[in-house]
């Protein structure tokens, strides 16, 4: 990818004096942001003297994102190093890769400062953010198109809505673009001799964002975690096709907080009343975004924790009796059991009614030009699809990517692209098909990435069309990582997130980042009891008792040695269940947990 400097000619820099100056070379106008008894004064002048853009004392950025308050100091937050990605309707789109915090006042930075910006540049560097100087990417295409291309960023996708608040005196518009946090894939290809692009935009919800044991269900307000909305764009020529689907927890208020056990037990909280509204306004905010039929996918299992969960969401659902929302149960472990994944076809003719040509936004747009009053809107998108599993990752990555095949695939139909049969995942002609998996799998691990700190699972299903033996494999390597992340550093990244979104307030929820953490002390522990049970193990297992039960001669053979080896895995093996289950499980012992409650 090329360098925003490269692309965007616009010269954006800094420097000090009684006070952080910022200039862009096309304005003839700087701000002018200055502290004041801990308070932000931003203001705006006309340029009056030049300044040297290669002097020491200037700094060039690429875009700022803001200002963000810290324990001891104010921070400028700037992005000084990004990517140019691609285009929509020839408006240019920007990865943001590198962040830098600058404080506000001439002052060094404290320790605990530092250690809360290292936190915060954990979340920047998994380089998830994007913004554009021209187009909303808060909004889908059909709501940009609705808008006239008119800024009216949504705020629940806005991610420094906050951090501009104290420009808004100043023509924010001119000086801040918008960010988002998720994933923007814009791959390019020929069809029948045309040029056409592919494009994917997944929006990550910030009222709800978190961390996935921590972060589950609903709150008061009806904001659900790990929600998202994924946008796949397609055009043709001058043709736009725009397909929108969402995911999210189930909308109602339960909790699954880590406790060293490798699926923690989940619990619903509250009565049927209360969720029941939690549900209404979760809903009736999706509603306000202007698609009213809501087809709810629910992929969990009908046994165990998730059968309990799954019925009081149906409960939930049918008390609303609202026309407008399908409720959908697909088993999904159970459907495709054996790595049948073929078997989705029977979801897809479940919606079948639901997933028609027209039912997505599409327009004509002039070629080569971005102005939204010479467009024809040939259809507008009725109807959005929302599938959830229990960390809405895997399971619904797998389910999204199939449905959007599908979408996609009647389009092609239209433009004349033969497709030989019905299957769910039957491939794209020449190079899309590969372009379309690359693309849906890396947002499959970008998502996973933020929620749970590794790549999906089952990506192998997106990436090459089926379930593979090393695919599995890759799967428990990742489901073992995520189980020390949940339970040791989840909690530290859980308030680095809250402090990022400005629920926390370090003035009244202090907390610290720690380096040395429960995981730490939990391996020294469980190594120091492996040690000290293998040793018991040995001695009682040279007990002459011991050696009558298991049929050992006093002289030991190569059978009688594997039997002392076999007997001492299990003897440690039982001992260490012992310690987890009745010591570090029970109490929680050195789980990280958030400052907030979620």
């Amino acid at each position: 990818m090329a360098d925003a400097a490269q692309i965007y000619g616009q010269k954006k820099y800094l420097y000090r004096q009684d006070g952080l100056f910022i200039r862009f070379n096309d304005n003839d106008k700087e701000l002018i942001i200055r502290s004041l008894n801990g308070s932000i004064d931003v203001q705006l002048r006309q340029k009056f003297q030049d300044v040297n853009p290669q002097s020491s004392d200037c700094l060039e950025f690429n875009a700022i994102y803001g200002i963000v308050t810290l324990k001891q100091l104010n921070y400028l937050v700037v992005v000084v190093k990004a990517a140019f990605i691609s285009s929509i309707m020839n408006l240019p789109i920007f990865q943001a890769e590198k962040f830098q915090f600058i404080p506000i006042e001439d002052k060094k930075i404290s320790s605990r400062d530092a250690s809360y910006i290292a936190g915060l540049q954990e979340i920047f560097n998994t380089k998830t953010f994007y913004y554009s100087e021209q187009y909303d990417l808060t909004n889908s295409l059909q709501r940009y198109v609705e808008n006239k291309g008119i800024r009216k960023p949504l705020s629940q996708y806005w991610m420094n809505s906050e951090n501009c608040k104290p420009f808004r005196l100043c023509n924010p518009e001119q000086w801040i673009p918008i960010f988002i946090s998720g994933l923007i894939a814009i791959r390019y290809f020929k069809l029948n001799d045309t040029d056409c692009q592919i494009c994917l935009i997944s929006r990550r919800d910030k009222r709800r964002m978190g961390r996935r044991f921590i972060s589950r269900g609903a709150d008061l307000d009806g904001n659900c975690s790990n929600f998202a909305e994924t946008e796949q764009i397609f055009r043709y020529q001058s043709n736009y096709y725009s397909f929108l689907q969402s995911r999210g927890s189930m909308p109602f208020k339960w909790i699954q907080k880590p406790d060293l056990k490798w699926s923690p037990k989940a619990k619903i909280l509250g009565d049927i009343t209360t969720n029941t509204e939690i549900a209404q306004k979760h809903f009736s905010d999706q509603f306000q975004l202007g698609i009213q039929k809501h087809i709810l996918v629910n992929l969990i299992d009908k046994k165990g924790t998730q059968n309990v969960l799954g019925n009081y969401y149906n409960e939930v659902i049918n008390r609303l009796k609202n026309d407008n929302l399908k409720y959908i149960w697909f088993d999904f472990h159970h459907e495709c059991r054996g790595m049948k994944y073929q078997n989705l076809s029977k979801l897809i003719n479940m919606m079948a009614q639901d997933l028609k040509l027209e039912d997505q936004c599409s327009f004509d747009l002039k070629s080569g030009t971005s102005q939204l009053n010479i467009i024809n809107v040939m259809t507008t998108q009725k109807s959005i699809i929302r599938t959830n599993c229990v960390d809405c990752l895997d399971r619904t990555n797998v389910v999204q990517s199939v449905i959007a095949r599908h979408q996609l695939w009647n389009t092609l139909q239209k433009l004349g692209v033969r497709r030989n049969t019905n299957l769910a995942m039957e491939p794209f002609p020449d190079k899309l098909e590969q372009i379309f998996r690359d693309i849906w799998t890396l947002n499959a691990d970008t998502v996973s990435l933020m929620y749970t700190g590794t790549g999906a699972l089952k990506t192998d299903s997106t990436k090459k069309g089926k379930r593979t033996f090393l695919g599995a494999l890759e799967d428990g390597r990742r489901s073992v990582i995520r189980y020390f992340i949940g339970n040791f550093h989840d909690g530290g990244i859980q308030n680095n997130i809250d402090l990022l979104t400005n629920k926390i307030d370090l003035k009244k929820h202090d907390y610290k980042n720690k380096f040395f953490t429960g995981w730490h002390c939990l391996l020294l522990i469980f190594a120091s009891a492996h040690f000290g049970l293998w040793k018991l193990s040995g001695f009682v297992l040279e007990h002459p008792t011991a050696n009558q039960l298991l049929g050992i001669q006093k002289k030991h053979d190569n059978n009688d040695q594997l039997k002392m080896t076999i007997a001492h895995f299990a003897l440690v093996a039982t001992g260490m269940f012992i310690i987890r289950t009745l010591i570090f499980s029970k109490y929680k012992l050195f789980v990280r947990e958030a400052k907030l409650n979620h």
